[in-house]
C-alpha cells in the first residue's frame, strides 16, 4: 500500500510539473478561420508538446480589439485592418500582419432548396430585400428568409461591400448601389454555427459563410450554391481548386495579426504556420494556402 501511495504521488507530481511548464497561446477572432485555427493549433501541439493553443471566435473585429487590450496573443481576421485599427494597435507594441491563407465565401441554403446557382446582381437584390420570393430566381413559390452575420464579422464586411453594394462589378456599379443595406427583416446571428442551425431549420432561408466552414464543418448540413459575377459568366462551385484557378470569384485573404515583442512562443507558432508543414495543414483544413504549389491542390481536406 505504501508503494502504491508513493507511485501515485510521483505520477501526480510529474503531471503537475508538465502542466506547469506548458505555455498557453491564445488565438481569437474570425469565425471564418475558427475551424482552420483549431486544426492548425492541434497539429502544432503534436510537434510542440509544451504549448497549448486555445482558439476562440467572436468575429474579426472582436479579435482585433482583444489583441489591442492584451487579452490574447494573436488575432485572426478575414479582412484587412482599417487605418484606425492599425494606428491603435501600433500604440500598444510592434505590430505584424501576415497573410495565412485564402478562403472563398459560399452562399448557403437549406439542402431541400431547389435553387442551385445565383449571380451577383441576384444575390445583392435578395439580401437587400428587392427580391423577396424564390420563384423570382427559379425556385419554388416561397418567401425568402435572409440570415446575416453581425457587424463584428469580417465576412459580413466583405459581403456587404463586394456583393450587397456590388463593388465586384466595378466602380460605376458600386457608386450606384453603395447606399444598399441589408433587408430590415434579416435575421442576425453571431457565428457560423448559429447561421447553420437557422438555415437547417428554415427551408426557405439563405445566408453566407467562409467556404472552408461551408464545405468542411457544414458539408452534410447545408447546400452551397454555384456563383457567377454576371449572368453571362459561367456558374462555378466553391472549392479550393476553383479559388486557386481564379474561377470562383468570391474569395479573400485571411490574416493573422500579432505583436512581435511578446516572446518566442508567438514567433515559433508563426514560423510553423508559414512553413511548408503549416501551409499543407491549412490546405488539409479546407482552405487555400497563402502560396500553393500546383501539386498540392488536390490534397484531401480533413473530415
Amino acid at each position: 500500500m505504501k508503494n502504491l501511495s508513493l507511485l501515485f504521488y510521483i505520477l501526480i507530481t510529474i503531471n503537475f510539473v508538465a502542466c506547469k511548464d506548458k505555455q498557453t497561446l491564445k488565438v481569437a477572432g474570425s469565425e471564418t478561420m475558427n475551424s482552420m485555427m483549431r486544426y492548425l493549433g492541434a497539429e502544432y501541439e503534436k510537434v510542440n508538446s509544451n504549448v497549448r493553443v486555445t482558439v476562440e471566435g467572436g468575429g474579426s473585429e472582436s479579435g482585433i480589439d482583444r489583441l489591442r487590450k492584451g487579452e490574447i496573443d494573436m488575432a485572426v481576421s478575414s479582412r484587412d485592418l482599417n487605418q484606425a485599427e492599425f494606428d491603435d494597435l501600433r500604440k500598444t507594441g510592434n505590430l505584424e500582419k501576415v497573410r495565412l491563407a485564402y478562403d472563398g465565401v459560399a452562399l448557403v441554403v437549406n439542402q431541400k432548396n431547389t435553387v442551385s446557382k445565383l449571380n451577383l446582381a441576384q444575390t445583392s437584390d435578395i439580401f437587400s430585400g428587392k427580391i423577396k420570393n424564390w420563384k423570382e430566381v427559379g425556385g419554388v413559390d416561397a418567401p425568402i428568409s435572409i440570415v446575416i452575420r453581425n457587424d463584428k464579422s469580417g465576412t459580413q464586411d466583405y459581403f456587404q461591400n463586394h456583393i450587397l453594394k456590388r463593388k465586384d462589378l466595378g466602380l460605376n456599379e458600386f457608386n450606384q448601389y453603395k447606399a444598399n443595406a441589408f433587408a430590415a427583416d434579416a435575421k442576425i446571428v453571431k457565428d457560423n454555427t448559429e447561421m447553420s442551425k437557422f438555415i437547417q431549420g428554415n427551408p426557405n432561408s439563405i445566408g453566407y459563410m467562409g467556404m472552408g466552414s461551408a464545405l468542411v464543418e457544414n458539408k452534410d448540413k447545408l447546400k452551397a450554391l454555384d456563383y457567377a459575377r454576371t449572368d453571362k459568366d459561367p456558374y462555378v462551385s466553391p472549392s479550393v481548386r476553383n479559388v486557386y484557378d481564379r474561377k470562383y470569384r468570391l474569395a479573400r485573404e485571411l490574416f493573422m495579426i500579432y505583436k512581435t515583442d511578446q516572446g518566442d512562443k508567438i514567433d515559433a507558432f508563426v514560423t510553423y504556420l508559414t512553413s511548408e508543414q503549416g501551409q499543407v495543414a491549412v490546405l488539409q483544413s479546407g482552405y487555400l494556402r497563402a502560396s500553393l504549389p500546383e501539386v498540392e491542390v488536390s490534397a484531401e481536406p480533413v473530415k
